[in-house]
Formats: C-alpha cells, sequence, structure tokens
C-alpha cells in the first residue's frame, strides 16, 4: 500500500520528528532524573570523609611508623636473616616438598589398602561370629568343621602385615612433614613477632587500602566504582545512608508514636571517632564522648540517636531538609550564602541551635535536672525558681517548691508604708540586684496618663497591706549590741553563705545583641552569672536593710526566723541575744539614703475612681457599674483598686497576701512551651528578631512589653510581665530552660527517676537544692561559695563521700540537733527546723545516692582488743599523737585552737569503719586541703631492721608492714576511746572567754613529732 500518499490530518514527517524530539528531550529527563536521585547530598560529604579519613589512617601511619621506627630494625633484621636461611634451603625444601606429594600418593595407596581389605576382615569375623552362635546346640562340638574358621584367621594375617606398610608410609609422610617444618619454623617465629609488633602499623595500611582507591589493586577498584552505580548500588554500596533506630525515643505520626529514625550520622561521619576532633564540620568528633555517643557513655549512639538532644528532622539527608537552625543572624546569612539555605516551615521541631542543646537534658532528667553537662540548663531552671517565674506561670514538669518572696501578711511589724510604695514602684532604686522584678516605668506604661495611673495602683496597694496603718519604728538599745562585732560574726557565722553584702554596681552596654534589651536605669553585678555564683543570691543581698526596718524587726527575725514566718527558708543560727543584737547593730549600719529622698506616690481621687470604673465596666454593664461605683465610700475604691490591682500584677503568686490564698498563677501555663507552635506567639509589630520561638522567648526576656509597641491596647489588657533585668549570660540559661519545657516523647527506661529504686533520693536532691546546702558546703565536687570569704581551714566541710561517711542514724540526728564537730571553726551548721523527718531522710538518701550507697541500718564494730591488730594500732595512735588536734571526750588537745580537731571519743557513733580506713589512709584523696596527715605506717624493711621490735613493738612487727591491717587495727582502737561525744558547751565556754582571734598560722610553727612534712 502507498501509505505516502494516504490522506492524514497531520503531517507525517513533521509528527516523526517532533516525536523524535520528545523522545530525546524524555531521555535527556529521565537521565537527569536518574542523576539527580542518585546525587544525595550526604553522598558528597561521604566522598570528602573518605579522603579525610585516608588522609588521618595515613597521618597515624607515620606516627605509628615512627614509634617503631628503632624497634622495627631489630625485628626486621631478624625477621630477613630467617628469610634468607630459609630461601638458602630452598632446593631442599622443594625436593622435600615434591617428596612429601609422592610419599602422602604411596601413603594414601597403602592406606585404602589396608582400608578395603578390613572390610573383607571384618565380613568374615561376622561370618565366623555367626557360625559360633550357632555352634552351641549339643551336635556341633568339633571347632574344626567350622567353615569360615580359617578365612577369617588368614584374613587377620594379611591384615596386619597391611597396616604396617601403612604405618611405614605413614610415618615417612610425617618425617618429611615434620622437616619441611623445621626448615620454615623459625622463619613464622619470626615472621609472627614482626606482624605483632607492626599490628596498628598493618590495620592501618589495611584502612588506607580499603579508603583510598589509588593503593588499590586495579580489580578492587573496578569494584568500587561498580558497587556504588545506580541500580547495583542496592547490594553493598560503599556510599549510603546511615541511619539509627533509636527505640526509646519516640516520634509522633497521626495519633501513634513511633521510633525514632536518625540520619544524621550520614553526614556527620566522624562525630563518634576521637581521630577527627580537630576535622571540620561536619566531619568533627563530638565533644563530650565521655558523656554522649560513644559506647562508654552514659548516653550512647545505639539508644539515643541524634535528635534526641539536638531536636531537628531526624530523617532528612540533606542540611536543609534535616532542618539546621542557625545560631545568630551572622551564621543564618553564611548558610543562605554557602548552602542556599531557608526554614521548613511546618516542622514544629527544628533543631535547636548549639547554645540551646542542653535543653533536651531536661526531657530525661526532670527529677535530678543538675547533671555533668547540663550547667547552662541548671541554671536557667535555678533563676526561674529564684526569679519567681514558675510562680506566676504553672510548669507541671517543674513546680514552684517555696513563694520567692517573703510574706505580706504583716507588713506593719516590719517596714513603713512610705518604703513599701517606693519599693513596688521601683525595687532597683533601693537595691540594684534585687530579685523583686520591676512592674513600673516601663515600656508600655511610661506615658504620663500611664505613670498617673501606676501611681494610684500602688497608693492602693499600699493602703491594702497597711489596713491598721503603718508600722511604728522601733530602735531600742536593748536589740542593738556592738556593730563591729556583729561585722565580724556576720562574716564568720555563716550569713555570707546565703547573703551578700555588696554594693558595688556598674553601668553596662550589651552590642551585638540579636534583641533589644530594656535596661536598668540603676546598674548591674559586674560578676557573670553562673550556678556557682547564683549560689550567693539564695537571700537577698542587705544592703540598705538598716534603711528598710528597725532594730527590734531585724533582732526577732535573725533570732528565730521562723516565728515570723513558718514556712521561710531562713534557717535558725542558734544565735545568743548578744550575738543577735551585734548582728543586728551591724545591719542597720547598711543605709540607703538616696531612697529615702525619693518622692512618694500620691493619692488622685479622679484617677483612682477611674481606674475602679474601667475594673467594673469588665464585670457590669457600664450603667450598673456607674452605679455601684457611686455607692461605694472612698476607702472602699481605695480597696476595690487595690485588690484588682494586687491581682492584676500576681502579687500573691510570690507573696503570701491576706484574701488571695487561693488564687490562681496569672502568667501563661509553660508547661509544653517549648513545643508550642509559632503561630501562638504574638510577635506584634516586632519585625528585626528572628521568626522562631528562642528568639521570642529572648525578646520577652529582655524587654518584656515589647511586644505592646505600636498597639493600642486598654490599660486593663497591657502586657503585665515586669522586668527583671536579667544579663545576656541569664536570659540564655532561661531561655534553654523554656526550651526544656516541652512534649517530646521518650519511653519510661530512659527517666533518670525510673532508673532509682528509691524516689525520694530525688526529693533529697530538690531539698539540697531548696536550702542551699552547696552555698556552704561542697557536693558532689559543687559548691562551697562560703570558703572563698574563710579559707578552706575555716568554713565548712567538703560533704564529697558524705553518703559514705557517716551513721545514717548519727546524721539524721545531727541533722535534727546539730552539735559542735569541728571545734576550730566559728561557722555554725544552722538548725533548719521546718524539716520534718521525711526530709531528712530524704536528704541523706540523696547523699548516699551519690557514693551508689543506700540507706542501711550497719551493727555497731565489734573490736577484740586482744588481736594483733588492736594492739599494733595502738601502737600506732601512740606514734601519732593524735591527741595533739583532736578532742578525747572532755580533754582538750595539745595544741592550740587553731588546729583542734574532732572528737575521737565520737567516732564510733557518727563514722562508718569502711570510710575511717581510707580516710587514715590517703585524707588528701577524700578531701583536698585537709589538714589530716595520713597515718604513717612503718613499711617491711623497716620492720624486719635490727631492733624493730624495740622501737615498733611486736604486734607491728608481726604484721609485716600489711598496711590494711594497721589500718583495721588503729581503726579498731579509735573506736574504744571512751569520753564524753557532744563537746559544744566546752568549745563555746572555751571562745567565750578567750575569743576567736586566733592566729591561724600559729601552729605551723610547732615541731612534727615525725619529722615528716609530707604526711
Amino acid at each position: 500500500m502507498d501509505y505516502k500518499n494516504d490522506e492524514r490530518y497531520w503531517n507525517i514527517n513533521l509528527l516523526n520528528k517532533w516525536f523524535a524530539i520528545a523522545s530525546i528531550l524524555t531521555l535527556i529527563s529521565v537521565g537527569w532524573m536518574f542523576l539527580h536521585d542518585n546525587d544525595d547530598e550526604f553522598k558528597e560529604y561521604q566522598r570528602e570523609f573518605r579522603k579525610l579519613g585516608a588522609e588521618v589512617a595515613e597521618t597515624k601511619l607515620l606516627e605509628e611508623l615512627s614509634l617503631v621506627e628503632d624497634e622495627r630494625d631489630i625485628y626486621q633484621e631478624a625477621y630477613d636473616e630467617e628469610k634468607n636461611k630459609f630461601d638458602a634451603n630452598g632446593d631442599k625444601l622443594d625436593s622435600l616438598n615434591n617428596l612429601l606429594v609422592d610419599v602422602k600418593g604411596i601413603f594414601y595407596k597403602s592406606n585404602m589398602d589396608y582400608l578395603f581389605f578390613k572390610a573383607e576382615s571384618d565380613q568374615k569375623k561376622y561370618l565366623y561370629e555367626t557360625e559360633l552362635a550357632h555352634s552351641h546346640d549339643e551336635d556341633h562340638h568339633n571347632h574344626e568343621e567350622y567353615k569360615y574358621k580359617n578365612e577369617y584367621e588368614t584374613s587377620l594375617v594379611t591384615l596386619q602385615e597391611l597396616k604396617l606398610i601403612k604405618e611405614k608410609d605413614e610415618k615417612l609422610v610425617l618425617e618429611t612433614e615434620e622437616e619441611i617444618k623445621n626448615l620454615s619454623s623459625n622463619l613464622k617465629v619470626k615472621e609472627d613477632e614482626l606482624n605483632k609488633y607492626l599490628k596498628q602499623v598493618s590495620l592501618l595500611e589495611m584502612k588506607i587500602q580499603k579508603l583510598d582507591r589509588s593503593k588499590m589493586s586495579f580489580v578492587n577498584q573496578i569494584g568500587d566504582i561498580v558497587r556504588d552505580l545506580p541500580i547495583i548500588d542496592f547490594l553493598d554500596p560503599y556510599y549510603k545512608v546511615h541511619q539509627i533506630v533509636a527505640h526509646d525515643v519516640k516520634y509522633d505520626v497521626n495519633f501513634a508514636s513511633v521510633p525514632s529514625v536518625d540520619r544524621c550520622t550520614s553526614c556527620h561521619l566522624g562525630i563518634d571517632n576521637p581521630d577527627f576532633v580537630d576535622a571540620p564540620q561536619p566531619y568533627t568528633t563530638h565533644p563530650r564522648l565521655d558523656l554522649y555517643v560513644s559506647s562508654s557513655s552514659p548516653h550512647t549512639m545505639d539508644q539515643f540517636g541524634c535528635t534526641s538532644c539536638h531536636a531537628g528532622r531526624a530523617r532528612g539527608t540533606s542540611f536543609i531538609s534535616s532542618s539546621h537552625t542557625p545560631g545568630s543572624k551572622e551564621q543564618e546569612d553564611e548558610w543562605k550564602e554557602k548552602y542556599d539555605w531557608e526554614k521548613i516551615h511546618h516542622w514544629l521541631q527544628p533543631m535547636l541551635p548549639t547554645k540551646y542543646t542542653q535543653a533536651s537534658c531536661f526531657n530525661c532528667h526532670q527529677s535530678q535536672p543538675i547533671v555533668d553537662g547540663g550547667d547552662k540548663l541548671a541554671l536557667g531552671l535555678g533563676l526561674i525558681s529564684t526569679s519567681g517565674c514558675n510562680n506566676c506561670h504553672h510548669i507541671e514538669t517543674y513546680q514552684k517548691e517555696y513563694n520567692a518572696g517573703p510574706p505580706l501578711t504583716h507588713l506593719d511589724q516590719k517596714l513603713d508604708k512610705e518604703w513599701v510604695a517606693k519599693w513596688i514602684k521601683n525595687p532597683q532604686s533601693f537595691r540594684y540586684n534585687t530579685w523583686m522584678p520591676h512592674f513600673f516605668e516601663q515600656e508600655n506604661n511610661s506615658s504620663p496618663e500611664m505613670v498617673r495611673r501606676n501611681n494610684s495602683e500602688i497608693y492602693a496597694m499600699t493602703e491594702y497591706f497597711f489596713p491598721d496603718g503603718g508600722h511604728v519604728m522601733n530602735n531600742s538599745s536593748e536589740f542593738i549590741g556592738n556593730y563591729e562585732s556583729g561585722e565580724k560574726l556576720f562574716n564568720a557565722v555563716g550569713c555570707m553563705g546565703c547573703h551578700q553584702v555588696k554594693d558595688e554596681k556598674v553601668d553596662m552596654t550589651f552590642d551585638d545583641l540579636p534583641y533589644e534589651m530594656f535596661m536598668s536605669k540603676f546598674g548591674y553585678e559586674s560578676e557573670e552569672m553562673t550556678r556557682y555564683e547564683l549560689l550567693k543570691n539564695q537571700g537577698p543581698n542587705l544592703i540598705g536593710v538598716g534603711s528598710k526596718s528597725d532594730a527590734e524587726w531585724i533582732y526577732n527575725w535573725i533570732k528565730n526566723p521562723s516565728e515570723y514566718y513558718p514556712e521561710t527558708r531562713m534557717p535558725d543560727m542558734r544565735l545568743t541575744h548578744e550575738e543577735a543584737a551585734d548582728i543586728t547593730a551591724y545591719l542597720l549600719t547598711l543605709k540607703n539614703e538616696e531612697f529615702a529622698k525619693l518622692p512618694s506616690s500620691y493619692y488622685d481621687q479622679e484617677e483612682m475612681n477611674n481606674i475602679a470604673k474601667g475594673w467594673m465596666v469588665k464585670a457590669f454593664a457600664e450603667e450598673e457599674a456607674i452605679e455601684k461605683l457611686n455607692r461605694m465610700s472612698e476607702k472602699e475604691v481605695i480597696n476595690y483598686v487595690g485588690t484588682k490591682s494586687i491581682n492584676y500584677y500576681g502579687c500573691y503568686t510570690c507573696h503570701s497576701i491576706k484574701g488571695f490564698e487561693n488564687g490562681k498563677p496569672i502568667g501563661a501555663e509553660l508547661t509544653y512551651e517549648g513545643s508550642k507552635p509559632l503561630n501562638t506567639l504574638d510577635f506584634g509589630h516586632i519585625h528585626f528578631i528572628g521568626h522562631n520561638n528562642y528568639s521570642w522567648f529572648e525578646q520577652k526576656l529582655a524587654n518584656p512589653r515589647i511586644f505592646d509597641r505600636d498597639k493600642i491596647v486598654a490599660p486593663e489588657d497591657k502586657s503585665r510581665m515586669p522586668n527583671y533585668y536579667f544579663k545576656p549570660e541569664e536570659i540564655e540559661a532561661i531561655t534553654t530552660a523554656i526550651l526544656g519545657f516541652n512534649n517530646n516523647k521518650f519511653s519510661d527506661n530512659m527517666l533518670i527517676e525510673n532508673l532509682v529504686d528509691d524516689k525520694n533520693v530525688f526529693k533529697g536532691y530538690s531539698l539540697i537544692q531548696q536550702y542551699n546546702c552547696q552555698g556552704c558546703h561542697m557536693i558532689d565536687d559543687f559548691g562551697g561559695q562560703i570558703v572563698d570569704l574563710l579559707g578552706q581551714d575555716y568554713g565548712p566541710p567538703n560533704l564529697n563521700t558524705q553518703g559514705i561517711k557517716t551513721q545514717p542514724d548519727w546524721l539524721y540526728k545531727f541533722f535534727k540537733n546539730p552539735i559542735t564537730i569541728r571545734p576550730s571553726l566559728q561557722v555554725r551548721m544552722p538548725s533548719f527546723t521546718m524539716l520534718s523527718d521525711d526530709d531528712w531522710n530524704s536528704l541523706i538518701g540523696s547523699l548516699q545516692h551519690l557514693e551508689n550507697h543506700k540507706l542501711a541500718f550497719e551493727s555497731d564494730l565489734i573490736v577484740d582488743k586482744h588481736s594483733i591488730e588492736f594492739k599494733a594500732g595502738e601502737k600506732l595512735h601512740e606514734f601519732g599523737a593524735c591527741n595533739n588536734c583532736h578532742f578525747y571526750g572532755e580533754i582538750k588537745p595539745v595544741q592550740g585552737p587553731a588546729s583542734w580537731a574532732p572528737n575521737l571519743a565520737m567516732t564510733k557513733e557518727r563514722l562508718r569503719p569502711e570510710w575511717v580506713i581510707e580516710w587514715l589512709r590517703n585524707p588528701q584523696a577524700i578531701m583536698p586541703g585537709t589538714k589530716m596527715p595520713a597515718v604513717y605506717l612503718p613499711t617491711s624493711d623497716i620492720l624486719e631492721a635490727d631492733g624493730a621490735e624495740q622501737v615498733w613493738g611486736s604486734e607491728l612487727v608481726e604484721l609485716k608492714g600489711n598496711n590494711d591491717l594497721m589500718l583495721k587495727g588503729i581503726t579498731d582502737y579509735i573506736y574504744t576511746i571512751p569520753g564524753k561525744t557532744d563537746i559544744t558547751k566546752i568549745v563555746k565556754e572555751y571562745f567565750k572567754t578567750n575569743g576567736y582571734d586566733f592566729d591561724s598560722n600559729e601552729e605551723d610553727e610547732d615541731d612534727d613529732d615525725w619529722e615528716d612534712e609530707d604526711w
């Protein structure tokens, strides 16, 4: 048929051309798609890491070669010598190998002949045995008639001959093999020695051959290329996705929680390898392999993955799809330029900036948030508690344990009304570093109209706090002692463990911040805020306290804080009348004259009525509200405005206030604030900060009222969060904590509280923080800031090992009724009368938990006074002259009070014998810097010397220098020392008579009985 002349709607030639073009374009598109699909970003990183790995391996190889360079020659020479000998016997070895082949063939034939004939012989044996079995009847008695007997016996003779031939041939094989082995055995020994010495070198060379294609054989080079080709790469590719399935880390997908699948190590290939500590990102090693990632760390990569700490999109395999988050505007600009970075807008858990990674510690460590590697989080949580953030904001996972502020129920006993009004208006004007936040004179209430309104609110609140009028100051001399003695006492007895008297403020400027600060006009502390610095802020800075309260109240407060405020955290220092009066006199000298000159709030009846009306119209129709207001007296209006203002500003959340006992937190709940969708945060008209949650938190803390800027808002609806004037490091720490308040999900076996049997230990940890034990004591290698002021020799003791040191029953009694332990210390252990028996048991349990020791009541140490160890210990005690420093019941030490040490008569009740042994062995290891020397223990060579028995005694000589037995002996002896255990009265009477003004260096000049200063 003639298709060319067929009538068609389209020109067939043109169609063919377009079809060809479309086919080519389709082929190109498919090829492009194919290439693009196999050109993953992570593969480029893996190629670079492969090169880097080869470079690192080559560097290590060179280092290893330099280490073995000298001895390697020795091993190599020995090997070469044996190799030469081996090569010299090459012809002989070849002939022996040929002979071995021949004799093995001969042996094979003779062995098979033997085995085959043995089978025939066994057959004849069976036939003969069958005949014997049937020969037991009476008709068969002649053995000569057995048919198979002769055949079997003949076969045995032949079998024996074949066996001898086989054994002869086998012997020849073994002899030939032994001769070959002897010729090569020495070479094998030297080769093994060389390979063993060069094991690391060989491993590195093998590693380089796997990483560096140029070091591979040609066949391996081809295979290495082919294995990563498209389609074929499903078999065993080198460049592939690396993923970790963290079964205990959960991820929500449509009403179900599935394990997290982390693919971060597809790019972060050196994260668990210490060889890459100096490598650039993303190849560098994790900075804390002791804590994270490594198999020996508490947080292994297999169990925790990466996103459990860093957040982000776990399944992402590119820089953008994994939801990296820049830590600053500069880094964001750099990423946009370098990676074409953009935010994944609908991913609710973007990666945390590096500075906020510690937030994730809170996911598992809610019950014990202060952990190694979590200092910033711990500081943030501490600031939240101290500032009272969790008073105004409910945080289910970090609830308030106490009111951040003092009670306001009896202000008329404590403060002057005018002082209170000035304080409410601007607390920082009285104390620049107060924890009381500033509600007024902020960005959204500084207009003349708002100032007028705020003054009226302050006036109304002050009147509410003083329903019976103002406070009459009582500075009677009966409450005032010697201020110089008071200052010494204040600095010595332990007040500085929680309080400061610090007036050194500085003006600060904070440049290059990603947010806008609303600065304090009254200065800041010069020191950077840290966990350690926060220990000094348990109680208020006492500057200006003499302008705040009168002598009567200060005296009564420091004499017995719980009488005024039963829920106070301030303990009873057990001060005498004279001591309390002296400290009162000192505190009264701390004045703030400038504050007294500030103007007071004034009464504005018109504005007061306007405020009352504004609140009433929110609850009633306007006409009804006006009618109610008109019926109210002037005093009722003031009281109404005061009540509304206290409620509006949330004063009752931090302070106990009569009439507000059932008040609820006024702030937004922060339990899951770190997971809050971004569209629920009101950025208002503020566009210069990053559009992410942590930038919003930072800005809110830096200037709480800024999001009202350029808004038209009624006074009652304005933002009211006060300003704490946090410094940048404090803002960063609190933001870290807020990001930790999230709804991330983990298996129960990941939570710290489920890893401890006794849950009360966490209550104990909380009490340690709540009552600032670490302000005075070192606990778990942290704290003891008061020692910086008093000196190590005269500060509170280091409580490391306390959990295995004291007997629990004694420690409980000591907490309930503290007695003198270290007579030379003026600082004293307070009485925490507000704590219950359960609280003390929890605290003791936490101290024991730190030492992996469980609460137990142990039997008393049984001492055999007739044992060799005891008598040897008695001798050592005699030589040690322990009574130079230690009390023996009521018997004072020989030396002066500067060196006085604990009463040894109390040891049997107070200390655990196992701890005493280790303490005597090496006191510095347990308490660095202690004045206690290690007990001198004679060595075996000294005890074996001539005349040793006359010097040391027969018992010590018999122990032959066994340190453990000698330490047990002296411990046993100490546990038998009699005498009074409580020497508190004796010590008090001595220092009352002689004072504490002894020279701490006076005892250093005393002669050392042993003339051994290394003790």
